[in-house]
């Protein structure tokens, strides 16, 4: 897969354009950058996936595009593009890679004891998490019945609780306030 890069002052650049020879030139960069064109597209091609092809007249007065009689050539986000001799030597280093078992396991960023919370295992472990997950991202049957009773027990003696239920406090205060 590739992907076409532009800067975050891009609209910025493109004020003067149409919206036609906006969305042209767009698509000319997307369609340029997955068939690893190196920003070289037929006057064929055009036609082919643009919805107003007729416009690149419009881009090529603005400079943007050059007309190379058989094709265009993209001149404006150029050096955001990478060329197909970049990404096919991308994809082999990937390749590569991948066969020699891919990219090592990232350290954990933070320890968790996850033995006293199970709400914690499920946090820290996320890919444990993944069998029963339906495309809400709830997760189905995952928590058991020890699990629940372990999560709703009040804390032992001596814990300090912070947010317990008590309303009455916060009653009086809102009275007092007034």
């Amino acid at each position: 897969m590739t992907w076409t890069k532009i800067s975050d002052d891009f609209a910025d650049d493109c004020w003067t354009l149409s919206d036609a020879a906006f969305r042209l030139h767009v698509e000319g960069l997307t369609w340029s950058n997955r068939k690893l064109l190196d920003l070289r597209i037929s006057k064929e091609d055009v036609r082919r996936f643009a919805k107003h092809p007729e416009v690149a007249t419009e881009l090529v007065a603005s400079g943007w595009w050059t007309d190379r009689d058989d094709h265009y050539e993209i001149r404006h986000h150029a050096t955001y593009q990478r060329t197909r001799e970049d990404v096919l030597n991308q994809q082999a280093q990937n390749t590569e890679n991948g066969r020699k078992g891919g990219r090592p396991a990232k350290a954990a960023r933070e320890v968790v004891d996850t033995t006293r919370n199970p709400i914690a295992n499920r946090v820290a472990n996320p890919a444990d998490n993944r069998k029963g997950q339906d495309r809400t991202g709830s997760v189905q049957g995952s928590t058991s019945v020890e699990e629940e009773q372990e999560l709703s027990e009040p804390p032992p003696a001596g814990e300090e609780v912070i947010g317990d239920d008590d309303d009455s406090a916060d009653a009086e205060f809102f009275r007092r306030a007034g």
